[in-house]
């Protein structure tokens, strides 16, 4: 059983599952889920996104000095986070949250201050281990993510990590 008492998203993972609607099946496998109120609170975040995260997500804020005293820190540390990526941050290490998120910076903090995280392609891939989609459909959900969204995959992280899916259906590992 996974040490953390729930998921938090920030603004990429969010988005990401706005696009592939697949809000069930995390619920189901990562619930709690969380947003940041901070996240929330972003005038960049389009209707439909304030939407699903109000359907889906339960929105905690920032409440004790040990959140507010990690969100200064965060922000000391990596000037260029949002005031979102430092709030969901903050609450993720507080709360004991899995960190659902995409952004290079907000994973770096993350490993830096040993802040559980998952990225997209895992949470894709655990569709497949789960039974819940196949290899080519859940390539297809990258497909779109990258062609649609407008997402940027490395290359090389892409091929690996179809590699790898097609090694769990050879393998038996599904």
């Amino acid at each position: 059983m996974p040490s953390h008492k729930g998921t938090i998203l920030d603004a990429t993972a969010l988005i990401d599952f706005c696009w592939l609607n697949e809000w069930e099946w995390l619920q189901t496998q990562y619930s709690p889920l969380y947003i940041a109120q901070e996240v929330l609170d972003s005038d960049r975040l389009e209707l439909d996104t304030r939407q699903a995260a109000a359907q889906y997500l339960t929105p905690i804020t920032l409440e004790t000095e040990e959140m507010f005293a990690n969100f200064i820190e965060f922000r000391l540390r990596a000037p260029l986070l949002s005031i979102g990526d430092r709030s969901t941050l903050a609450i993720a290490r507080t709360q004991l949250l899995l960190c659902a998120s995409d952004d290079g910076l907000v994973i770096e903090i993350c490993q830096e201050y040993s802040i559980a995280y998952t990225r997209t392609l895992r949470l894709l891939t655990e569709m497949v281990q789960a039974g819940h989609k196949t290899v080519a459909e859940v390539i297809v959900m990258a497909d779109i993510l990258i062609n649609d969204r407008g997402k940027h995959i490395a290359p090389k992280v892409l091929t690996d990590w179809k590699t790898n899916l097609t090694g769990l259906t050879q393998t038996g590992h599904m």
